[in-house]
């Protein structure tokens, strides 16, 4: 069984050893099978620590490889792997939007689909910390008489 757990600066992935299901009926792929046959022994695989490997390569965040590093379009199963959400900038600066990925094709449904497979898509934990504070500056007064009322209407 693997587990991912975050941390400030990456992730660790723990595997437990391997156990045995009895009663179990069908049949395994060509490629597993011969997977299986190259298994020796009940350890899992040795734990993946990828917090250093994080704080060594800030670029790729807490991604370290794994699932998180297949691109999302490409995966298939149950659960899909996203990267983490970019950090915010400190400032605005652009004057325009722009897309932070290449736009992708759609396909419009022509008949019914079938049910999606996907359950459910696990995000990278955030490594990063945002602080705020609130506005303490007062709010621009209000127009006092009608007269005020009309003219500000038109001020652009």
């Amino acid at each position: 069984m693997k587990m991912i757990s975050s941390a400030p600066g990456g992730t660790v992935i723990n595997y437990s050893d391997r156990f045995t299901l009895s009663g179990m009926t069908g049949t395994f792929p060509k490629y597993v099978e011969t997977g299986i046959q190259g298994i020796t022994g009940t350890n899992g695989p040795a734990t993946e620590n990828n917090i250093n490997n994080a704080a060594a390569n800030p670029a790729t965040g807490a991604t370290g490889g794994g699932p998180f590093a297949v691109t999302y379009t490409a995966q298939t199963g149950l659960t899909k792997y996203a990267p983490m959400q970019q950090k915010p900038g400190t400032k605005i600066t652009a004057k325009s939007a722009s897309p932070a990925y290449p736009t992708s094709s759609v396909n419009i449904a022509q008949s019914i689909l079938p049910t999606p497979s996907q359950v459910t898509t696990i995000t990278v934990s955030a490594t990063y910390s945002v602080s705020s504070h609130e506005n303490t500056a007062s709010p621009a007064p209000a127009p006092m008489n009608d007269m005020q009322k009309y003219l500000a209407r038109w001020r652009d």
